[in-house]
């Protein structure tokens, strides 16, 4: 778990270097999708569901990023954003339409159904973590 967390802390610390993220924002950028790869692990470990997983990670992920935003006086996108790279259901789209391709229609529509349900929880716990902290500010 220890060598996953380390992967996903390097994941995005690369994203961060590729969006031209300021130097000293990097690291933490990188270790706000540690934090975030860590909690989709262990939620995982509990309760084996993808989508519950990635909603747990990307609250995490933004809870990261607007403290950090605070702390380093950057804006919040440049933490989150790195950050979710390695949430992204990249391969799920892939088998969707790979089976699609290969006339596999019932596999096809659930990995679709699963490939939304994972891109929806990454919109929902930005927009909870986002919604409050704009609430908190006022």
């Amino acid at each position: 778990m220890i060598q996953q967390i380390f992967f996903g802390f390097l994941a995005t610390a690369g994203f961060a270097f590729l969006f031209n993220v300021p130097i000293d924002a990097i690291v933490v950028s990188g270790l706000s999708g540690a934090v975030g790869w860590a909690g989709y692990l262990l939620v995982m470990k509990i309760y084996p569901s993808t989508v519950a997983a990635t909603f747990i990670a990307s609250l995490l992920i933004g809870i990261m990023g607007e403290i950090f935003a605070q702390r380093k006086k950057y804006p919040t996108t440049i933490f989150v954003i790195p950050g979710i790279i390695p949430l992204v259901p990249g391969a799920y789209s892939y088998k969707t339409v790979l089976a699609i391709i290969q006339g596999n229609n019932k596999q096809a529509f659930d990995l679709g159904l699963q490939t939304i349900g994972i891109a929806l929880a990454i919109a929902a716990g930005l927009m909870f973590v986002i919604s409050f902290a704009r609430i908190r500010r006022r």
